[in-house]
């Protein structure tokens, strides 16, 4: 072994045996997202505490679920609003495109009948009456 090997040796294994005189206190517990609370009296020494508990918890809950909803709502309602003055606003810039070409005496080149910059709904193209294979079935019409 060349000099370079010994030396990683070494150090591997020193780097071991200080880690494992230094370790990891094992009085210790992992650290928790969710902390104990110790100072809490628990629900089987006083019920009126729990009931009272589990009242907020359900205030709480409904609270929650109402503010949810309402800013779903609103959301949508915005949604809408926005694309109506999305099509208001191409409408108003389609109009005033026109209004150049016509003002220069340009033609203004020709709406793609494929294109689906004019229309708001997808049309499919019409399929012809031929029998479709597909590969593992039989041949549908």
């Amino acid at each position: 072994m060349s000099f370079f090997n010994y030396l990683i040796l070494i150090i591997s294994i020193s780097s071991f045996c200080i880690s494992n005189v230094k370790g990891v206190n094992a009085s210790k517990e992992p650290f928790s997202f969710q902390k104990k609370n110790t100072g809490l009296v628990k629900s089987s020494q006083n019920k009126d505490l729990k009931i009272e508990l589990t009242k907020l918890e359900e205030d709480f809950k409904s609270d929650y679920d109402e503010i949810k909803t309402h800013y779903k709502e609103k959301i949508l309602s915005l949604k809408e609003l926005q694309k109506s003055e999305v099509k208001g606003l191409k409408k108003n810039y389609n109009n005033r495109r026109r209004a150049i070409y016509k003002k220069y005496g340009v033609k203004p080149p020709k709406i793609d009948k494929n294109s689906s910059s004019g229309t708001d709904l997808y049309k499919p193209t019409k399929e012809s009456n031929m029998m479709k294979k597909t590969p593992l079935q039989k041949p549908t019409k």
